[in-house]
């Protein structure tokens, strides 16, 4: 992506996106049953909140500069292990609610995940290449985050068990 018209547009779609991804993040927090649920949402939005003023910033600076800034983006996630408690302590309509929230999250997260991996390859500075790699494989770990939490409210027992090593097979 070599015309900086084009590079700006991306980086307002950009920025939406993780608007909307912190927004909904916090209203999903509120409402969280469990306590776990509330921080892992809040820590998301916080997450994308950074996304969000990482891409702020260099928006700012193209269109200051004219040209990609020479920024070398940190990947600013870190990926800690989730600890989910061995009972739901929810109701049928608590779950039912969770698991809807999660497949809109999950969502979000895929169209995150969309557009950055679209901009990588449309990228031609390696600057710019390297800043939508970071953002989308930071989205990609709140996808498998997501997906973790949703799997284990489905079935709890099974993800303890995947995660303790029994296999079917007995391997």
């Amino acid at each position: 992506m070599g015309n900086n018209e084009e590079r700006i547009e991306a980086l307002k779609s950009a920025m939406k996106l993780e608007e909307d991804g912190r927004a909904f993040y916090l209203k999903a927090s509120e409402k969280a049953v469990q306590s776990f649920a509330k921080e892992m949402f809040k820590s998301l939005a916080e997450a994308e909140n950074k996304h969000l003023k990482v891409v702020k910033t260099v928006y700012e600076r193209l269109q200051k500069e004219g040209d990609w800034p020479k920024l070398v983006i940190p990947s600013g996630d870190q990926k800690t292990a989730t600890v989910f408690p061995e009972e739901l302590g929810m109701s049928e309509e608590e779950l039912s609610e969770s698991v809807k929230v999660l497949d809109i999250a999950i969502r979000m997260e895929e169209e995150s995940i969309k557009l950055y991996d679209g901009l990588t390859e449309r990228a031609v500075d390696p600057f710019e290449k390297r800043f939508y790699i970071v953002l989308s494989n930071e989205e990609r770990d709140h996808y498998l985050d997501l997906s973790d939490y949703r799997d284990y409210l489905q079935d709890p027992t099974g993800w303890f068990a995947t995660r303790e090593g029994f296999m079917l097979d007995g391997i």
